[in-house]
């Protein structure tokens, strides 16, 4: 059934739905809303169904009813557009004053209750109520649905999102996200202080490092992004990142808020990588084959020692250089030809005469194979010497 958008059009219009047996009255009161506030737009309906009617019919954002009407009162009005529309601003405007009828106007759940008077005062502050309804259950709307996006994002986030004070054992105000799918511990053994994270969850030997990069930030007014071991509840230590910042007021700090991740895996991936690489490192370095490496351009961007000692070059010196400036056999043209004629992971094998720095010559057996590096092409090229 069509309401009201609870967050409003942007230019600020509110549609408002008058209910009173008395017509000219009711188009009285439209023309006096609306000349108070052009932001106003006013329909009007004669009874409780055609007020119901009209609400089915469009979005409205409040509605304003009399009390005595023939049939079925305002009370009793209310009490059906509460059934349909449980949270839209009704103001009950009526020529019955009693406190009897103001008691059983809030009890059935109207959102403000006035009086008619005479004159034309009443309208201003008839529009006044009107806005102050209607801004209060938008700005409501607004912060309900902030809190809906943000309960679902913690809900899919992989980690988990925090309030804490600023003491190093980080007492946690609020804890949500998968809280004990990466400690071990519910989110509120850690809340209650039961589980105090920087006694119970962070790595002691991490503690001092934590608080001191932390504190570094806050002092820069910037975030903050740290790396950190935790034990969880049943024993298991973790690696995790957290990315976080400090809440003021008024210039003090009365908070950190932030986002914790595990990274277990990531950290394991990083480190095994580190290892082949050194490893791999050693074999390149330490060969007995002239390795060397060179983009699809032919400019050499990496040399082992084995290659080094053997023409005379230092690194600094045989990076940057071209592969015809040391295999003096080679043209630009024939080694983008082989370049060409080589797949990834196919080996190409030819021969090439090196030029040493002191000008001799010798000749080389060469293996070249084509690497894909993240999208980056390069070229590596084991020689052995000829006579060997």
């Amino acid at each position: 059934m069509p309401a009201g958008d609870p967050s409003g059009p942007e230019d600020g219009s509110v549609l408002v739905l008058h209910v009173d047996d008395e017509p000219d009255f009711a188009d009285l009161v439209a023309e006096f809303l609306e000349r108070e506030d052009d932001r106003l737009e006013v329909a009007t309906a004669t009874n409780a169904d055609d007020g119901l009617d009209a609400l089915a019919e469009r979005p409205v954002d409040c509605v304003v009813s009399d009390y005595d009407m023939p049939g079925t009162d305002g009370i009793e009005f209310l009490e059906g557009v509460r059934e349909a529309f449980p949270e839209l601003p009704f103001v009950l405007f009526t020529g019955k004053g009693s406190e009897e009828v103001a008691s059983d106007a809030i009890s059935a759940g109207a959102t403000d209750y006035l009086q008619k008077e005479r004159g034309t005062d009443q309208y201003a502050l008839l529009a006044n109520r009107v806005r102050n309804a209607v801004e209060k259950r938008r700005s409501q709307s607004a912060l309900a649905e902030r809190n809906r996006r943000l309960e679902t994002l913690v809900s899919n986030l992989p980690g988990v999102v925090y309030r804490c004070r600023n003491e190093p054992e980080w007492p946690m105000e609020f804890v949500g996200g998968e809280c004990e799918e990466l400690t071990g511990y519910p989110a509120e053994t850690i809340e209650s202080g039961d589980v105090v994270w920087g006694e119970e969850v962070l790595h002691s030997e991490d503690a001092e490092p934590v608080w001191a990069e932390v504190q570094s930030a806050l002092e820069r007014r910037e975030p903050f992004e740290v790396t950190y071991r935790i034990h969880t509840a049943d024993g298991e230590r973790r690696t995790v990142w957290e990315r976080g910042r400090g809440i003021f007021e008024d210039d003090e700090l009365v908070a950190l808020e932030g986002f914790i991740t595990d990274i277990t895996n990531r950290q394991r991936r990083k480190q095994e990588l580190e290892r082949k690489n050194a490893r791999l490192e050693v074999l390149f370095e330490n060969s007995p084959d002239l390795i060397v490496v060179h983009n699809e351009t032919g400019i050499i961007v990496e040399a082992n020692r084995r290659f080094r000692d053997e023409l005379g070059y230092t690194q600094a010196e045989v990076v940057g250089m071209a592969v015809w400036d040391i295999a003096v056999d080679a043209t630009e043209e024939g080694v983008r030809e082989i370049e060409r004629e080589t797949g990834v992971g196919d080996l190409q094998r030819f021969e090439s005469t090196y030029e040493r720095t002191d000008g001799d010559r010798f000749s080389v057996v060469n293996h070249l194979t084509r690497l894909d590096l993240n999208g980056r092409e390069r070229y590596v090229a084991i020689g052995r010497l000829a006579d060997h």
